[in-house]
């Protein structure tokens, strides 16, 4: 583990250039405070009311004096935690380091980082904050976290670009702003061969807009100004016969290297993003009331900070292998690596508002779709725009 310049993380190792050093905001004490001791008041009034009206104040006395003992103890606590916590990004790795009564020091090299998750509960978007997540390739879940940090998207911003200059990438822009409409946008999520494209049909009898936005990559990568850069960071072999991409060779040199999949996607994505934008606009200009967005990796990809609510698909295990065995041929060393490359589904799942289960009985789902327009049009009272708050890439 690499030794830093103070206890804090301030100081970055030599040869490193410190691009942020922020600790989590100040608010985060009250967030981190309000839920125990407002339940510890509650309580307190619990056990003093009785007594009071029984004629034995003085335990109500006591309740009162006690919850203000424990409430400020926690308050204390949590300013001794704030004060412990130091998050840092260099041009080289980014870190954490916390601890009141015990020092730790968590980091991960840029060039290993997969995917940066920014992730704002309800609390934290009342109070402007957010937490920030740093999964690396080959693990299952976040390695270095932001908890409660302030100007979340923009720090997540700060990070990417990090990141994309590390590996060879181009700076990844702002996230587009969230479309101002009427109209509901529900995220698909689910995975490998969970049936979204199925889940999606069935949207679409209902007369909802579905956005693939599978097919709105590919469109990208026939553009001339993609071409051309793709020419000269590979050279003539991605340029098919025809003078149009070779897919199957961009997909072999982005496979093989991590960096080369990053590179590709901070050129891709900004451009799907905002076609995916624009065809959000309009369906809301046609009167549209529900968009639904099919995207691979809706997580990953930070899809799902564009769509009000996400709906996982999920499927058992065995019909998932079936249908990628059946239709792409791939056996289950395969599924297990290509997952191994995404967020893992429980993370999905949890990160999810709604479910649905395509276990192959194409009857049953449209039941379950019509829940979900249900209670989603129930949930959002027909407003969209957006409102979702997690992004991954």
């Amino acid at each position: 583990m690499t030794k830093w310049g103070d206890a804090e993380g301030r100081s970055a190792p030599e040869g490193e250039r410190t691009l942020v050093s922020l600790r989590p905001s100040a608010l985060s004490i009250v967030l981190r405070s309000v839920v125990p001791i407002a339940a510890l008041g509650v309580l307190a009034l619990a056990l003093a009311w009785p007594a009071a009206r029984g004629g034995v104040p003085g335990v109500a006395v006591a309740a009162g004096w006690t919850v203000l003992a424990v409430g400020g103890l926690k308050l204390l606590w949590e300013t001794a935690v704030w004060a412990s916590r130091r998050y840092t990004l260099t041009d080289r790795r980014v870190v954490r380091v916390s601890g009141v009564l015990r020092r730790v020091t968590v980091e991960a090299r840029l060039e290993r980082v997969q995917h940066v998750v920014l992730y704002r509960s309800l609390g934290e978007r009342l109070l402007g904050l957010g937490t920030i997540g740093f999964a690396t390739a080959g693990t299952d879940t976040i390695e270095v976290a932001w908890v409660m940090i302030g100007r979340p998207r923009e720090m997540w911003v700060k990070a990417k670009e990090a990141i994309d200059m590390r590996t060879g990438g181009t700076p990844v822009p702002p996230p587009v702003p969230p479309v101002e409409s009427k109209v509901l946008v529900l995220g698909l999520a689910g995975g490998i061969g969970a049936g979204k494209s199925a889940v999606a049909a069935e949207f679409a009898r209902r007369g909802c807009v579905v956005i693939d936005s599978d097919v709105e990559a590919k469109a990208a990568l026939d553009r001339p100004e993609v071409r051309e850069q793709l020419r000269r960071w590979w050279g003539e072999r991605v340029i098919g016969a025809g003078g149009r991409v070779d897919r199957a060779a961009v997909a072999a040199i982005v496979f093989e290297d991590e960096s080369q999949r990053r590179r590709l996607e901070s050129l891709v994505h900004p451009l799907v993003r905002a076609r995916r934008a624009e065809l959000v606009r309009e369906a809301a200009s046609r009167g549209a009331e529900v968009v639904v967005v099919d995207a691979p990796l809706l997580f990953e990809a930070g899809v799902d900070a564009e769509c009000d609510a996400v709906v996982f698909v999920d499927a058992p295990r065995e019909v998932r292998l079936e249908r990628v065995r059946a239709s792409r041929g791939w056996d289950e060393a395969e599924v297990d690596r290509r997952e191994r490359a995404q967020m893992p589904l429980e993370e999905k799942r949890r990160r999810s508002r709604y479910g649905i289960v395509n276990a192959g009985l194409p009857t049953d789902l449209g039941p379950q779709v019509e829940g979900v327009l249900r209670r989603a049009r129930a949930d959002f009272g027909g407003v969209g725009g957006g409102s979702g708050e997690e992004v991954s890439v």
